[in-house]
Order: structure tokens, then sequence, then C-alpha cells
């Protein structure tokens, strides 16, 4: 358990994976002093926040107050105060298995302490960074770019293949978006997908090999150090900074409303070795008639892998269509459409001048030849079989006109 001390007047270091914590000297007021406070946590776990406290009156009552970084909200927690006077010491443990907080993420707390004659005392907001201390890491920069990995685990030829990778993707996905660049980008590359997981399943999405933090400019994904790594890079790497130059350029409001097949489908399509296995799932969709419809892709994948798989398949491929039929701008068009508050399906209108079910149409009838009859007959619907059964029905009597006129 990783543990931040904050003591009167005295400053202790905790080793910082990311960053460094901010240490304040007690504050006191009206008969109450701050003597102590301290944070300790395991990554994935819990976090438990103590604080000790003198009071030369009753004490009544202790609140703690947290958040992070990007939280638009504060958090507020009542602490239960066993002893009214002298030093008082509480704690307050947060299972964040249940309750997460984010992850790599800044957390900014204080208290507040009141006494029975109606004196308060405010401490000084602290932060510490929430980073996956089950491990030592290790890291290798360049401007703009970390690559964090395990101490025992790798080594620098393998950061450099990372950061070399990165910095690639950042220019070529740039050139197509021309996005700010954020202020820094924190690559963690994990061992194992085992060893991900407590940071993945924080957000639901535990059987993918990555994740991009883009409020934070942060990326894990898991590599093992062995042969063939830099193939998974070429792979993750670029897919997940497509999520944070996306995020950078439509902003922390816009991209709520980015749907996520135009958010995943730019980050698969970008990736720079592609994953065969999507085009074959398309093709065996396709062929079942178990394709996906667009509408359904709007909003954040289902979490089953299966249908996730197909998602990120049916959106890289619909992307790549875009591209080709209404160029390259036409990603940022749509970007701009939805960073302005457009619907899934209307964004699709304002920037493509199409609508969003002609998009799908098109698109379909673009997987294959002979998906075209397909998709007319689809978009025909009942008004085809009604045509064909006037036929059907005719043609019996035409044929006995005809024979009733030869005789």
């Amino acid at each position: 358990m990783r543990r931040i001390r904050l003591v009167s007047g005295i400053v202790i270091c905790a080793a910082a994976i990311v960053g460094s914590l901010s240490i304040v000297a007690s504050v006191s007021a009206e008969g109450m002093a701050v003597v102590e406070q301290d944070v300790a946590y395991s990554f994935a776990q819990q976090v438990t926040f103590t604080l000790a406290v003198t009071s030369s009156a009753e004490i009544s009552e202790i609140y703690l107050f947290f958040r992070g970084s990007k939280d638009p909200d504060t958090e507020k927690v009542a602490v239960a105060v066993e002893n009214g006077a002298g030093v008082i010491r509480v704690s307050y443990t947060r299972d964040v298995g249940l309750y997460p907080l984010p992850p790599f993420d800044q957390i900014t707390y204080w208290w507040q302490i009141e006494d029975v004659a109606g004196n308060r005392l405010q401490t000084e907001p602290e932060e510490f960074t929430y980073a996956d201390n089950r491990f030592e890491w290790r890291a290798l920069s360049t401007p703009g770019i970390s690559v964090h990995w395990i101490e025992t685990r790798g080594d620098p030829a393998y950061a450099q293949t990372a950061l070399d990778i990165a910095q690639a993707s950042v220019e070529e996905i740039n050139a197509e978006l021309r996005a700010p660049l954020p202020d820094s980008l924190d690559i963690f590359l994990y061992d194992t997908e085992y060893h991900l997981e407590g940071a993945m399943v924080l957000a639901g999405r535990d059987w993918i090999g990555g994740q991009a933090r883009p409020e934070l400019g942060v990326v894990l994904v898991a590599v093992p150090p062995e042969q063939g790594y830099g193939s998974r890079m070429k792979r993750y790497l670029p897919h997940e900074i497509t999520h944070l130059l996306v995020y950078e350029l439509v902003g922390s409001e816009g991209y709520r409303y980015v749907p996520s097949w135009l958010d995943e489908g730019l980050a698969t399509s970008n990736e720079q070795l592609p994953t065969p296995e999507y085009a074959l799932a398309l093709e065996e969709a396709q062929q079942a008639d178990g394709l996906l419809s667009l509408r359904d892709l709007c909003v954040p994948f289902s979490p089953d892998p299966g249908r996730a798989f197909l998602s990120y398949a049916q959106s890289a491929s619909v992307v790549r269509f875009i591209r080709q039929q209404y160029g390259g701008d036409a990603v940022r068009r749509l970007l701009a459409a939805y960073a302005d508050g457009a619907s899934c399906t209307s964004g699709v209108d304002d920037a493509l001048g199409i609508s969003f079910s002609r998009l799908e149409s098109d698109w379909l009838a673009s997987l294959s030849p002979a998906t075209g009859w397909r998709v007319w007959m689809d978009r025909g619907g009942v008004w085809i079989g009604l045509w064909v059964l006037t036929i059907l029905v005719a043609v019996p009597m035409i044929g006995h006109l005809h024979r009733g006129a030869g005789r």
C-alpha cells in the first residue's frame, strides 16, 4: 500500500509514480489544529484518508471533501467522531473497486472540522496522484510524450520502440485531424493483460488490450516485452492516441456527443497494423445477416466481447467508406458537427449532406457487389413485396385474356 504522510511542518516524500505531491504545514484556528494528514492506497482496491486534529473544545463534525481533476462535482463524506476533545483521530476508507476513482488522475482533497462552539477549520486542498503503485515504473521521454514501463520487465529498447511508434502516430493521425496537441501524453506499458486488468476493470472494459484516458492524456496498453511486441504496439498505440487527439480537437463537452461508431471507427482504422480478424468478422456477419444497425453503434459498445468485436469492425469499415466517398476532410466536418452538439443522426446530415439511413445503406452496398441488390430490396420493403404480388396476380389474367382473344 502506498502511503503519503503529511506531518506538522515536516515534508515526508513518498516514491511518486507520476508527478509529485505538495506538502504543507498544519493549519489551526480558534483552538483547533491539524497535526497530521495521511493518504494510503492500494491501486484498484481501497484508498484511506486519515486525520489527526487537536481541539480545546469538543469537536462535533468532521467532513472529508475530494474530487478528481475532471470531476464536475465534489464528494462530501461525514466522518464519525468517536471522542470529542483532545487529540482526535479519524479515517475514511473508500472501496475503489465498488466506487472507482479515475486511475492516474490527480485527486484533490481537504477536511472541514467543526466544534460545539461553532468554530470551523478547513484545511488547504492537497493532491495525490492515484497511480498504479503495484509496480515500480521506469520512464523514457521526449518533449510531450513519456513512456513508462515496469522496471523488472522490458528494457530501454522496448520503451524506445513504443516512443517511436507514439511519435509517428501523433504525426500521421494529426495530418487528418489537425488537433491541438495535449500538454503531455503518458503511455504505460503493462507486461500482461492480467496486470492491466486492475486498471481496465475500473472502466468496465477488462477484455481489451488498451485504454485511453483522453481527459488526462494517459494511455494504458498491455504489451508483453517479448518477440513481436512491436506489432502489438503498432496496433494498440495509434488506436488509443486517436482517442486523445479527437478529445483535444472537440473538447471535453464536444467529446460527449461524438458517437462511438465515429470515435472507435477512427481509432480502429488508424491502427498501423490492421487486425485481419475484423475483416473476417465483418464478412461472416454479412453472410449470416448479422450486421449491427449503425444506430446501435451510436452509443458505447456492448460489453459482450463478440458483439463488441463486430462493432469495432463495422465502425472502422464505415469510417474508411466515408474517407473514400467524401474525402479526408469529411472526418473533420463530422467531428465539428458533433462538437457543436449534433445528434448521432443529424451530424451526418450536417457534415455530409445525406441522411443517416442513406449513409448506412450506401455503406452496406459498398461491401460487395451482391449487397447492392439486397440493400435495394431492404429499402423498398413492403412496397416491393406488393409490387411482386401484383405481377404474380396479373400474369395469369393476362395469359387468360390472350388465350381468349385467339379463339
